[in-house]
């Protein structure tokens, strides 16, 4: 919007010299004029009028665009209240005030009505002590014109010929303004165009990203499984299982984003629930009946950064659950819960085993899987609590990490 402010302005500056150099040669031949017909203090005055336009003119070229705009308009008020009096309105001076009342709002522009206002004002009383008090300035030494009707034709075209300069000046504006802004809009509309493909490329490029991640993660996960076949030692097997769930879980989170349609977060509750199926299938112990129940939000959306430490916390809380909590029981509920409320998420995973003593565990045992928990709680800037009572719960409450 900028560049077309400047083109208007370039227009008013245009318009402003033209007038300054209309004023300027009309009162150089009206002084000469007068001067030569013997009417000499109507001469002088005239020439004072000059000085004026010519610091108009000045200006305009320092480019001090409101300065000359003022000295201009108001050296011409003073103009025409002068030429009212010194040649009487009969004569059809009147007609030049139309398109200097017009000229007001092209050359301060509409914005400024407080500078409107006031020349208007001036304009009103002057053109008020012309018709009510021109007896008072009879020193002027009127100028008497025999032929009145030639006088006022004249004067009738010159107006009219001002006018039309205004109005043409109106249309260019208002054209410069129409082409500086459908140039505007064009550049709007490329740059939009050229945004929108820099995210598309990125959206492919990040796709691919977590695509390739995905992948290499099923290798490390295959990789793993391999290994799990050549063991013998039950212990050995376990902790390998453990591993390659929780490289599982990295990899169906890059997964979920690969297939979602935005590409900076992913619907949580659907990755739970696919979770919850695989760690099924891998610990569900065959000979007893676990029921996993699943209390989600829907509008559970988790960037990358929340999303691959939760996922793995989950993993972690599930697989547990599934392996200790259950030893001398042939059935078992696990129950998962996830709530948000604005900014906070509250983590709840339940079961009715036997129970487990964290602080005991946290004191004396170097599991991974307690170090695991503790420093994903506090990756998700979260605060945790274990509680013993007809089973296990842990609660987890963090926020979403922008």
């Amino acid at each position: 919007m900028e560049i077309i402010k400047n083109a208007n302005i370039k227009l008013r500056t245009d318009g402003i010299r033209v007038f300054i150099l209309i004023q300027l040669g009309a009162l150089i031949f009206g002084a000469v004029f007068r001067y030569l017909t013997g009417y000499n203090s109507t001469a002088i005055v005239l020439t004072c009028f000059i000085v004026p336009t010519l610091f108009a003119y000045l200006f305009l070229k320092k480019e001090e665009v409101q300065k000359a705009t003022h000295t201009l308009l108001i050296t011409a008020n003073f103009l025409m209240s002068f030429t009212s009096l010194t040649l009487g309105l009969h004569s059809g001076i009147y007609l030049f005030y139309f398109p200097l009342v017009i000229g007001y709002s092209f050359f301060l522009g509409v914005n400024k009505k407080r500078e409107l206002y006031l020349y208007f004002l001036l304009t009103a009383i002057l053109l008020f002590l012309t018709l009510f008090y021109s007896d008072s300035f009879k020193f002027f030494n009127p100028v008497i014109d025999t032929n009145a009707r030639f006088q006022f034709i004249i004067f009738a075209i010159l107006a009219f010929l001002c006018l039309i300069i205004e109005m043409w000046l109106f249309m260019k504006s208002i054209e410069n303004s129409k082409n500086q802004l459908l140039e505007y809009i064009k550049k709007l509309q490329d740059a939009e165009g050229k945004h929108l493909q820099d995210i598309k490329d990125k959206e492919v490029l990040l796709a691919e990203v977590y695509h390739r991640v995905k992948n290499n993660l099923a290798v490390v996960s295959s990789l793993i499984n391999l290994q799990i076949n050549t063991l013998e030692e039950e212990s050995a097997k376990s902790a390998l299982t453990d591993c390659k769930s929780r490289v599982n879980s990295m990899a169906m989170i890059h997964q979920k984003f690969y297939e979602g349609k935005e590409y900076s977060n992913i619907n949580f509750k659907n990755y739970i629930e696919d979770l919850i199926k695989e760690l099924k299938s891998v610990y569900n112990p065959k000979n007893k009946k676990i029921d996993v129940f699943s209390h989600l939000d829907s509008n559970l959306n988790f960037n990358l950064s929340t999303a691959i430490p939760c996922g793995i916390l989950l993993n972690e809380l599930i697989s547990n659950s599934f392996k200790h909590a259950f030893t001398f029981q042939e059935n078992g509920i696990i129950e998962i819960k996830l709530e948000s409320q604005n900014d906070l998420f509250l983590l709840e995973v339940k079961d009715n085993g036997q129970g487990f003593d964290y602080q005991k565990a946290a004191e004396k045992s170097s599991s991974l899987g307690i170090i695991l928990i503790q420093a994903l709680s506090e990756q998700l800037n979260g605060n945790f609590q274990f509680f013993t009572h007809n089973g296990t719960t842990f609660r987890l409450l963090f926020s979403n990490y922008k």
